[in-house]
């Protein structure tokens, strides 16, 4: 006998929800209002949301508004359902008129300079699906009614300066979450078990707060995730737990410098998807697993600033992805093995602060894709490769602190794309390859302390435009050194001494204007007369003397006042 009413205010009802999705309802009105009222709350220096004008007929045409199309079935014409105004320089506390745009599904309000508590009110919006707050000043705590949003997606808080004593729970009463990220903010408290019951789950980031305690095993239970990022400023205790392996969907895994000890679990070598693992920056021990060479989708391996021992997996070998292998400041041995060389993707090698003897495996750089390479402080000995630059992509070689022997490739020399070469300490013989000194992409080169012969090169061309050090001390270079070496504009050091040149110091050096530091001492240099120099004091010592100073071939510095031995006249 009540039926009749009901279905009389359903009628109605649906009456009026037609009416309002026409084109002339209030709820188009209030979505206008509720966007001017934020508007009036904000600072705009630049005026971006200049379009958002009363004046204006239509909202939908405002500056990083979106609405559903009219005649849709998704809330009719007119109703705001997306907010992104990422990056448009505006400040303020986040307007609660916001929460007045019930339609809305997706609001942005990334990298901007908002501040202040994160408005409860936002848990109005029931019908959000993404939620990017990330990179402003918002504080305080995470408002625990959001967790009525249960349809969202996406929960973006990254680099703000929330607090609590634990990550907030209420983000695990929101059971369709794909991405969550909490990192850059100041979390404290472990990671709670909970955060591992999330079955859609595909990227969880808690990075950079001040978490602490034991990394849960039951992120193991998080199956579909695809990106976790647990590192960076967090201090836990113990290692990774081995569940992490169930992990197989992962692509990335990133827990570096967060206090990591004991050893590698075998178990990652299950993630057959991994194509980034970084584990740098801990206190892990013991020899690195076999299992890792399983991982057949690698692509940057970071195992660096640990603990490690023993040597490179043979396993390795299979790792036909690799661009980046990071294994620098353990205490890993044995030799390098030939296959590292043979490796199709490899760009970036880093292994230097370790214990490897043996010598550098010749076929580096064949790839054609090397770009940066740092052997330094091993034990290493023989030859440099001679294709390190086979692909011309070379830009840092270092090896310095090494027993390598032989002579510099000369395929250096036509290396355009180096930047930085440091080869110093080591027992390297033969000539400075010809054209090193012309790379127009040079800024470094450091050949210190080795057995070199020969002349300093002359530049034929042009010479570095960016070259700010040249040291080549303590080496058995001979000859007169160019008048060229003053077309060095860049150069700050320039470091000569204890080898045998000859003659006369050019004049050309005095132009050198960016010269912080020069040393000639113990060779057999002769200097010249005081009006050929042009040096003022400050490119010398690093500061400004009264009167100009430059160090002679016996290490003493002079003024410009002292009369300076003159040079041998020969006889006509």
């Amino acid at each position: 006998m009540h039926l009749l009413p009901l279905l009389l205010l359903l009628a109605l009802a649906a009456v009026a929800v037609a009416a309002g999705a026409a084109g002339g309802g209030t709820d188009t009105d209030a979505d206008a209002d509720a966007l001017l009222a934020a508007k009036a709350a904000l600072s705009d220096p630049t005026g971006a949301l200049a379009s958002w004008d009363a004046a204006s007929s239509d909202h939908c045409a405002w500056a990083g508004v979106t609405c559903a199309p009219r005649g849709s079935g998704g809330g009719g014409g007119g109703v705001v359902v997306g907010l992104d105004v990422s990056g448009l320089n505006l400040s303020g506390a986040l307007p609660p008129a916001l929460s007045r745009l019930r339609g809305l599904q997706r609001l942005s309000v990334a990298a901007n300079g908002f501040y202040g508590p994160i408005p409860p009110s936002l848990a109005r919006l029931q019908l959000l699906v993404h939620l990017n707050l990330s990179n402003n000043a918002f504080n305080g705590s995470f408002p625990p009614a959001l967790a009525r949003l249960r349809a969202l997606r996406v929960l973006d808080l990254y680099n703000n300066n929330l607090t609590s004593a634990t990550l907030p729970l209420e983000v695990t009463h929101m059971p369709m979450l794909r991405h969550l990220h909490l990192g850059g903010n100041f979390f404290s408290g472990e990671i709670p078990p909970e955060y591992g019951r999330w079955p859609r789950l595909q990227y969880l980031a808690v990075s950079g707060n001040e978490l602490s305690g034991k990394i849960p095993p039951e992120l193991g239970n998080l199956t579909s995730l695809r990106e976790l990022y647990i590192g960076y400023y967090n201090s836990y205790t113990g290692g990774l737990p081995p569940e992490l392996g169930n992990l197989t969907e992962l692509v990335r895994l990133d827990v570096a410098n967060c206090g990591l000890s004991g050893e590698i679990p075998p178990e990652l070598g299950r993630l057959q998807n991994l194509d980034t693992l970084f584990l740098q920056v801990n206190g892990l021990t013991g020899s690195i697993p076999s299992e890792l060479g399983y991982l057949k989708s690698l692509s940057s391996l970071d195992l660096s600033n640990n603990a490690l021992t023993g040597e490179i997996p043979a396993s390795f070998s299979e790792l036909k992805n690799l661009t980046l292998l990071n294994l620098f400041r353990n205490k890993l041995r044995g030799d390098i093995p030939d296959f590292v060389g043979d490796l199709p993707s490899l760009e970036v090698l880093q292994l230097w602060e370790n214990n490897f003897t043996g010598g550098v495996p010749r076929s580096l750089g064949r790839n054609g894709r090397l770009q940066l390479l740092d052997l330094s402080s091993n034990k290493l000995t023989g030859t440099l490769p001679p294709e390190l630059c086979a692909g011309g992509k070379l830009q840092t070689l270092i090896a310095l602190g090494n027993f390598l022997f032989g002579a510099i490739p000369d395929s250096l020399g036509q290396c355009k794309s180096l930047s930085r070469v440091r080869l110093g300490e080591n027992y390297l013989n033969g000539s400075i390859p010809k054209g090193l000194f012309e790379l127009p992409k040079l800024t470094q080169v450091e050949l210190q302390d080795n057995l070199l012969t020969g002349n300093f090169p002359a530049v034929i061309g042009a010479a570095a435009p960016n070259l700010g050090e040249i040291s080549l001390s303590n080496n058995q270079l001979t000859g007169a050194l160019p008048a060229s070496l003053g077309n060095f504009s860049g150069v700050q050091k320039l470091l000569l001494d204890q080898n045998a040149f000859s003659g006369a110091i050019p004049p050309e050096i005095g132009r050198l204007q960016q010269l912080s530091r020069l040393t000639l001492a113990a060779t057999s240099l002769r200097s010249c007369a005081t009006g050929d120099w042009e040096m003022p004091a400050s490119h010398l010592l690093g500061h400004e003397p009264k009167q100009p100073l430059w160090e002679d071939t016996s290490g003493h510095l002079w003024n410009a006042n002292t009369e300076l031995p003159q040079p041998v006249q020969e006889p006509p």
